[in-house]
């Protein structure tokens, strides 16, 4: 008889025991609201995108092909400040800018949103010819809020214009001017873009320009680098 008590005593306890660890054992973290979702990371939302960039040398221009494609499987919606979609950014091998399309474009002030389906693309090209020839690196990307899309690589300029600098010596006719260089006086014709920016030009002061020359030697100049630029 008092074994069977005894018995019934542990047994009790021991039931106790396990309700007792049932109940008072900490429940999993977010069990109360569900599982929670956590962000995408800047890696997920660059991989719903893919981005490519082709650039090509035509004549004595630079031509630029710029494509996003969405990959999600889904719309994304993408906002962007202005008209302006993209733009890009040309810089020397030692990273100073030498070209930004936005510092020459006027954009419109409105908030544009978009919504680009799955596999769909935006498709930019950008023209350029007043770039001499060399080495830089150029960036493309997106202005959208959401996502900039960002290429970078290489861009070699050939049969594109050259640079020259000299002292500005006078002009000759309304087509040409005369601009001492490496000592030596030479005469240059003016396209129309380089006859507009001569008021702002004074005699006797050191220039910077853009030149093609001919089979001839004779020098085209394309446009004055002026400082503000």
């Amino acid at each position: 008889m008092r074994n069977k008590k005894m018995f019934f005593i542990m047994s009790s306890t021991l039931v106790f025991g396990i309700l007792t660890g049932c109940g008072t054992g900490a429940a999993p973290k977010g069990s109360a609201e569900g599982p929670k979702k956590e962000p995408p990371t800047q890696n997920e939302i660059a991989a719903s995108f893919h981005a490519t960039i082709e650039t090509k040398a035509v004549n004595n221009k630079m031509i630029i092909n710029y494509k996003v494609k969405n990959l999600s499987g889904k719309t994304q919606k993408l906002t962007f400040p202005n008209g302006l979609e993209a733009d890009y950014i040309v810089s020397d091998l030692n990273g100073k800018k030498v070209k930004q399309y936005s510092d020459e474009v006027m954009a419109t002030q409105a908030i544009k949103e978009l919504e680009l389906e799955s596999n769909q693309e935006i498709v930019k090209e950008f023209t350029f010819s007043d770039i001499p020839n060399g080495h830089y690196r150029i960036e493309v990307f997106l202005t959208a809020k959401e996502e900039k899309a960002k290429v970078v690589t290489d861009l070699i300029v050939k049969n594109s214009f050259s640079k020259g600098t000299g002292v500005l010596v006078g002009q000759m006719d309304p087509h040409t001017i005369e601009i001492k260089m490496e000592g030596e006086k030479v005469a240059i014709q003016l396209t129309v873009d380089a006859i507009k920016q001569l008021p702002s030009l004074k005699e006797g002061e050191q220039v910077s320009f853009l030149y093609i020359e001919n089979e001839n030697g004779q020098k085209l100049l394309q446009k004055f680098v002026l400082e503000k630029e």
